[in-house]
């Protein structure tokens, strides 16, 4: 839902939102990251305010060091008017957003076999395989910020259906023309090195340094395995992703640089769920691992305070609200047993042994559905949609404002919701 409102937004608001008086502009995105906490609201705001002249007021709203800098106010993004090749049913919306391009929209037509390619002027960026028939295809994607800086200073975004057909942002265009006056036009050499951006909208790490962040994640994992069973009595399964790449090769996914993991939870509401999960990352925090919160406050990513930032586990707790049925983030009501995943089974990856689902290839087939044996390196679930019910029932197991502040407080530098951090000055990870 969220999620949706957001794109609703880049789609129309965001524009429209010029055509307001600078100061009621200026209210208006302030109330919306006020009430919000999304960063996009933050980055246009400061925007307006630098380029209307008021840095001071923009630096002392969203920067907690050093001077406001940001090499996005400079870039400039409109839709490119002129095209020859036959339009897709759809759209495609684009927004320069805090953490790089925003782009969004669906296709209503896509054939069997079809999919959807990005580009910039002749380089293609990343491909994502669609679903045939009338259904409508979601596409979304943020081009983050390391990727946009390798990007010519000035280029076309171009979405493109395997027959030729263009998505555009309305009749008559072709694109989105995209400026960027510090851009090092390495992109072309790039993709040619290291192939298309992954599902995140980020480069694929070369072979050697993929190579050690999985192995990091898997003895993190263990490490903390250990501590789910001799401190809450609980196994640590891998999912997801993770599971996947378990299930068809004992390793990860080709190119795979994240980690899954999950734990059941006895209780059936999300409320309870949602306090028993607040007193295990506040263990976690007093053993000495750094907890973050995403900018929803859903729980959560854990890492080792020693290690580097991208090492750490995404993990969630795992209930059954239902009989038959578990709930998880992110955006899963699986037909399933509880039992599954309280007494899980042990296998290998990469030679390191694993807990995962007592029957991992009926969580596989109930995520990922029946084709999930089979590769497809432009998969995306973008397209899930879930109950009204589940989607509320979810929503609840993350923390309010006052819950964050207060374990922010109990446990500083050890609990971080992303949602109250500074904006400004950028770190590595934005």
């Amino acid at each position: 839902m969220i999620r949706q409102g957001f794109d609703l937004y880049h789609r129309y608001l965001a524009d429209a939102g010029r055509l307001l008086p600078r100061p009621l502009r200026h209210l208006v995105l302030r109330l919306l990251y006020r009430v919000t906490r999304h960063p996009d609201f933050g980055f246009h705001h400061a925007l307006s305010l630098v380029q209307g002249g008021q840095t001071a007021r923009a630096q002392a709203l969203y920067c907690s060091a050093g001077t406001l800098e940001d090499p996005l106010f400079e870039a400039r993004l409109a839709p490119a008017f002129r095209t020859t090749s036959p339009v897709a049913k759809g759209y495609l919306a684009a927004q320069l957003c805090y953490h790089g391009l925003r782009l969004s929209g669906h296709v209503d037509d896509a054939a069997p076999g079809e999919s959807l390619s990005l580009s910039i002027n002749d380089t293609v960026l990343f491909t994502q395989s669609l679903q045939p028939g009338p259904a409508r295809n979601p596409f979304r994607l943020i081009l983050h910020r390391d990727v946009l800086a390798r990007f010519p200073k000035a280029g076309i975004l171009r979405a493109q259906l395997g027959d030729g057909r263009r998505l555009v942002p309305r009749a008559g265009t072709e694109g989105w023309a995209l400026t960027l006056p510090q851009g090092q036009n390495r992109i072309a050499q790039d993709i040619a090195q290291r192939g298309q951006l992954d599902k995140k909208g980020r480069f694929r790490p070369d072979y050697a340094e993929l190579t050690a962040r999985q192995s990091a994640y898997l003895a993190l994992y263990q490490e903390l395995r250990a501590v789910f069973a001799r401190e809450f009595d609980r196994p640590l399964l891998i999912l997801y992703g993770t599971l996947l790449g378990q299930v068809r090769s004992g390793g990860f996914i080709p190119g795979d640089d994240d980690f899954d993991i999950g734990y059941p939870s006895p209780h059936n509401s999300p409320e309870a769920v949602r306090d028993e999960t607040i007193r295990i990352m506040s263990r976690l925090a007093d053993l000495g691992y750094v907890i973050e919160l995403n900018e929803l406050g859903r729980p959560f990513r854990v890492r080792a305070a020693s290690g580097p930032d991208w090492c750490h586990l995404d993990n969630r707790p795992v209930f059954s609200p239902v009989q038959g049925q578990v709930w998880l983030h992110k955006h899963a009501c699986l037909p399933l047993a509880l039992e599954d995943f309280t007494r899980p089974d042990a296998s290998q990856m990469c030679g390191v042994e694993v807990l995962r689902p007592r029957a991992p290839e009926a969580f596989l087939r109930a995520y990922y559905g029946p084709g999930w044996a089979t590769p497809d390196p432009g998969y995306t679930n973008n397209g899930r949609t879930l109950p009204r019910q589940v989607r509320q029932g979810l929503a609840r197991l993350c923390l309010p404002d006052r819950m964050q502040r207060d374990l922010a407080r109990r446990y500083p530098g050890r609990l971080l919701p992303l949602r109250w951090r500074s904006l400004y000055p950028l770190s590595d990870q934005d």
